[in-house]
């Protein structure tokens, strides 16, 4: 078990590509010819971004058990992979070439705000959730403003994503799964920082989580 634990996101970040790739190909094909570069841009950079973010999965299988993670990325992770897949199983919603350009250039803003992040942290990054040691603890560069930027960056890309591929069932899916998942591990995520680390509560009071100076 702790076996299949370790390799958990590699397993689902190979089955997105596996998916993805098929899918994506559907999808560009029944997508109107006005609309087709935007959508082709936009599969081969999400495809890009699996592949930016595969070292740190890889790195996952090395690294021990995480034993307060509790699940919450197998969740955040489906619900992930359920959104981004049904958008592209699914006829979409009619959307101007201008709609989509926009939804591009928020996935890549939201892409680009998580990659920095994720640079921020360094060694502190982990996809599951593990406590650094003290000294690991980053509160600089986009952390000044905000808790949990990786998270702020990946909904905004996936906001872009389903202006791209605006499918019902993905839209409905990032609502009721998405969403309450990134809100869930974010929930677990500060409730093991506030009890281990006496400098996050003072941290945390000055910063919003997702949304500057809103929440």
């Amino acid at each position: 078990m702790k076996h299949l634990h370790r390799w958990m996101p590699t397993l689902l970040m190979v089955t997105g590509l596996g998916l993805l790739v098929p899918l994506g190909l559907r999808q560009l094909a029944r997508t109107p010819e006005e609309s087709r570069v935007i959508a082709g841009l936009m599969i081969a950079a999400y495809v890009a971004w699996m592949l930016i973010e595969s070292r740190v999965t890889l790195r996952e299988t090395s690294k021990p058990t995480a034993e307060r993670d509790g699940s919450t990325l197998e969740l955040y992770a489906v619900a992930r992979l359920t959104t981004l897949l049904l958008a592209l199983a699914f006829p979409t919603l009619e959307a101007g070439p201008g709609i989509r350009a926009v939804g591009l250039l928020g996935f890549i803003g939201g892409v680009t705000l998580r990659l920095t992040a994720i640079r921020t942290l360094g060694r502190a990054y982990s996809h599951r959730v593990r406590l650094p040691d003290a000294d690991l603890l980053v509160t600089g560069g986009v952390y000044r403003k905000l808790r949990h930027p990786a998270y702020t960056g990946m909904l905004v890309a996936h906001v872009g994503y389903l202006l791209v591929f605006p499918s019902v069932p993905a839209i409905a899916a990032f609502v009721l799964l998405f969403v309450p998942a990134v809100l869930l591990r974010i929930r677990h995520e500060e409730r093991l920082l506030l009890g281990s680390f006496p400098g996050y509560e003072a941290y945390a009071a000055t910063r919003k989580r997702l949304v500057p100076w809103l929440w």
